[in-house]
């Protein structure tokens, strides 16, 4: 629209979801919106190589809390689906150890309704072992 100056920052706040949930049924934010991550930073203000693989990328950070999107898309009557799983190491938070599967599943714990993923196996085999965990309860 023209003169609009939100940003997508704002349209993942309570009132731009309400506002989104008049046209859609639901939103596919990228994945740091609902969990971020940090890395380590040395004295020189370069983010630290933690692995030592010659490259910083997502496995040299670690994730940090959750944010409140899931929650406040499910509030206002929103499904989310978040983009982009993958299983490469250099796309998995560190903490996951290098298991994809175990992000998926933090996602889906959060209350994520679905994913876009480049391997939808690795997707369905951790939604399969999400299920199992919540039936268990």
């Amino acid at each position: 629209m023209a003169g609009d100056k939100r940003l997508f920052s704002d349209m993942v706040t309570p009132a731009g979801l309400a506002e989104i949930k008049t046209y859609a049924d639901g939103i596919g934010p990228w994945k740091p919106y609902i969990m971020s991550v940090k890395g380590v930073f040395g004295t020189d203000g370069k983010q630290v190589d933690i692995n030592g693989d010659g490259k910083v990328n997502y496995a040299d950070a670690s994730s940090l809390p959750p944010t409140t999107l899931i929650a406040d898309a499910h509030k206002a009557g929103l499904m989310v689906h978040a983009y982009t799983f993958r299983n490469e190491s250099r796309r998995i938070p560190a903490d996951f150890k290098n298991d994809p599967k175990a992000e998926y599943k933090a996602f889906y714990r959060l209350g994520l309704d679905g994913v876009f993923s480049d391997f939808t196996d690795t997707a369905i085999a951790a939604r399969s072992d999400y299920l199992k965990e919540m039936l268990a309860k």
